[in-house]
């Protein structure tokens, strides 16, 4: 249940004074920081530093001779600059165990010069090394305390290793010793989610790096051991099955590497991929193995930052992007039971606006922690990691996250914390036991999206936790089956801290828009799916959307500009072939256009013209389809209205009339009445070569007809043919029927 006001929290001076301590800070500042396995940090001002190597037994028992002696070994590590002499060390622990969760947490950051105030049981003091460290050396120590020495209290002992010379105290390292648990005890339910996400760099590169650095060990360290839940980003399994189709690296290798191997920089990026390539490979088949029977939350693509989602005007659409670039990501868990129902915004945090986002996004469950929704203040103990909050007339599933316990967690990526952390766990596993020895309840550790603990520690961890016989984990199925217990809650909320560290509204209206241009470039695919080019360049934008990306907020400009260019390069494979000056010297004629699609596939544009003076007029154009690695050439139907120099914007846009490109400059010179006049050149030339030939006929004929009637005045008397007349001819001058008379 939640209440629609808030609540103060509960003070510590309950927890400090059962804790028996001594602090040299206010207790309430304190108790409102994030919780922490031990105070090393703290101890900065001392000069050595001391590190638990080891603690046994994980829970001791003074009637069991197997554990009824602690032992713990430490390092010690001179971290000052002057050499000291006289150093002895010795373990140190409260005999009655402590009952409040906060006290705990007081201890654990409390300061270098705080001192258990109570009766407490000491080791032998043991020399470190040979009693004189010098600056950067370094000794082990191994101090044992009998069990019986404790008392008979079952629970968490307040304890510390301190290191003195004749001075005082130069080093200390506070931990906790904690008993086994007594009979009719129930073990604390305990359920872990760990974090498997994808990071700031969704290329296959950076995919590849993500998991040597932080997946690789999470996946084997959880591996054995399936109650352990995962929130998994898709974007990881969706690199991982792209990657051996021959995923490419975006950009060149890296010079100074190929330098320094003797590789062009193409040799390089080639071998980066193909190490990436393997990488994602073996990886996918870990993951798909590991994932058998475990609880599986699949989240958004690239797991974007609901809270900066929220306050953009873009979200809702964002959320729901995110959503479908997630369908069939994760289908080759096929031993997995995976969930796409559950949110898990970004510190456990959220308002009621965040969770009705998360409502429209599909999800029925959200994730939250006990700092966003905290119980009544005066409980006097931890309740089940279960509620339900009411929003827009719907009830929502929390799942509510220890906060004291996640934080504590967080610290077992230093491989010098693991062993603080787990006695930390062990302890506040056993104090909330303690609470009510016959009612588990079952509580949430989430750990945070960077988590990168060794692979073996972090298995050795959630074994010992267990081995302790204080907790015990399961499933995360059982903890959302877990009825919701009637402690009043107040109204969720956002810790001012988390909000502030929101990504901006102005990045993501950026990626919004590179989105829109991709979607708008598809529309000139033919076909109902995104190609390669675009389908990665919108995983792209989805990545920067990430909660990864809090706190690398000066970084994001450039990679929206990186973005940017990827966007470009994919539309500039379509592009309108340059040419020379066109003339015109018709009034109606055509000008041609060369369409170049340079991509592996088909698309579809439009061929916008405009002319920027009123000389010609130009043709609509239809849609035209370019066949991939093609060009095609448009003829467009223009008149010339008018005499001189015009310029043709040409642009293509997408069906969906996006801009693809610049427009290209097309310079016509434009002649209209050259054709009128070459007509009249020619027509004329033509009359006056008819009226030539028209005289010359006559002539011709004149000619014919006088040559004729010559011939008939001026021929020979005799009947002789003329010369040349063919023999036996008659005189063509003669009448017909005469003769010549007789002498």
């Amino acid at each position: 249940m939640t209440r629609r006001h808030p609540v103060t929290r509960r003070g510590l001076l309950t927890g400090l004074a059962a804790g028996g301590l001594v602090l040299g800070a206010p207790g309430a500042a304190q108790a409102r920081a994030r919780p922490t396995a031990t105070a090393t940090a703290a101890t900065a001002a001392l000069p050595l530093r001391v590190v638990l190597l080891e603690v046994t037994p994980t829970a001791y028992s003074a009637a069991d001779p197997a554990r009824s002696v602690v032992t713990v070994r430490a390092r010690v590590e001179h971290r000052g600059t002057a050499s000291l002499a006289g150093l002895t060390a010795r373990l140190v622990a409260q005999r009655s165990p402590t009952v409040a969760r906060t006290a705990l947490d007081q201890w654990a950051r409390a300061s270098d010069r705080a001192s258990i105030t109570r009766s407490s049981a000491s080791s032998d003091d043991v020399a470190v090394g040979s009693g004189r460290l010098d600056p950067g050396g370094r000794a082990e120590v191994l101090l044992t305390l009998p069990a019986a020495s404790l008392g008979g209290g079952a629970g968490a002992h307040l304890a510390a290793v301190e290191v003195s010379d004749d001075s005082g105290r130069v080093g200390v390292a506070r931990t906790f010793l904690v008993s086994a648990a007594p009979q009719g005890a129930t073990a604390t339910p305990l359920t872990l989610l760990l974090p498997l996400v994808a990071g700031r760099d969704g290329s296959a590169d950076g995919l590849a790096q993500a998991v040597r650095d932080r997946l690789a060990a999470l996946v084997a360290g959880s591996g054995a051991d399936p109650r352990v839940a995962w929130a998994l980003d898709p974007a990881l399994t969706a690199g991982a099955d792209a990657a051996p189709a021959g995923a490419q690296t975006p950009g060149p290798g890296d010079p100074a590497t190929a330098q320094a191997t003797g590789q062009t920089t193409e040799q390089t990026t080639e071998q980066a991929t193909d190490d990436s390539t393997r990488t994602l490979s073996d990886w996918r088949d870990d993951l798909v193995a590991a994932a058998a029977g475990r609880v599986v939350l699949g989240l958004p693509f690239g797991d974007p930052d609901l809270a900066a989602l929220d306050r953009s005007a873009d979200g809702t659409d964002l959320l729901d992007r995110a959503t479908r670039a997630a369908d069939g990501a994760l289908d080759g868990l096929t031993g997995a039971l995976v969930r796409t129902d559950v949110a898990w915004p970004a510190d456990e945090a959220a308002d009621e606006d965040l969770l009705a986002l998360c409502l429209g996004g599909g999800a029925s469950t959200v994730v939250l922690d006990d700092e966003c929704l905290p119980p009544d203040a005066d409980l006097t103990y931890t309740p089940a990691g279960r509620a339900r909050v009411d929003v827009l007339d719907t009830s929502v599933e929390v799942l509510v996250a220890d906060r004291t316990l996640s934080s504590v967690l967080a610290d077992a990526d230093d491989p010098d914390q693991v062993v603080l952390v787990r006695q930390r766990l062990i302890a506040e596993a056993a104090t909330t036991t303690l609470q009510r020895p016959s009612d588990p309840r079952g509580q949430l550790l989430v750990a945070p999206r960077s988590f990168a603990p060794a692979a073996g520690d972090l298995a050795a961890l959630v074994g010992d936790v267990e081995s302790s016989g204080w907790a015990a984990w399961q499933p995360l199925t059982d903890l959302l089956d877990t009825p919701v217990p009637g402690v009043e809650r107040s109204a969720p909320q956002v810790p001012a801290a988390t909000a502030r560290a929101a990504l901006p509204a102005a990045h993501v209206a950026g990626v919004a828009g590179a989105l829109a241009a991709v979607d708008d470039f598809a529309t000139a695919l033919p076909g109902s799916g995104l190609d390669a080019g675009l389908l990665s360049r919108q995983h792209a934008a989805l990545v920067l959307l990430g909660v990864s990306w809090r706190g690398h907020v000066g970084e994001l400009p450039t990679a929206r500009a990186r973005l940017a260019s990827a966007v470009e390069a994919l539309t500039a494979g379509v592009s309108i072939a340059a040419g020379s000056v066109r003339n015109l010297a018709a009034e109606r004629s055509e000008l041609p256009i060369t369409v170049v699609n340079e991509l592996d596939v088909p698309v579809q544009v439009d061929l916008v013209l405009r002319p920027r003076t009123a000389r010609v007029q130009l043709d609509a154009v239809p849609r035209q389809t370019v066949a991939a690695r093609s060009q095609a050439r448009v003829a467009v139907p223009v008149r010339a209205l008018a005499n001189g120099s015009v310029v043709v914007e040409a642009q293509l846009r997408t069906p969906a009339g996006s801009a693809i490109g610049r427009p290209v400059e097309i310079r016509l010179n434009v002649r209209a009445d050259v054709e009128g006049w070459i007509s009249g050149v020619v027509g004329g030339g033509a009359a006056a070569l008819l009226v030539v030939g028209l005289v010359r006929a006559f002539r011709r004929g004149r000619r014919r007809v006088d040559e004729a009637e010559h011939a008939l005045v001026g021929g020979p008397a005799s009947g002789s043919a003329p010369s040349g007349a063919p023999s036996g001819s008659a005189p063509t001058d003669a009448p017909s029927g005469s003769g010549e008379p007789a002498k």
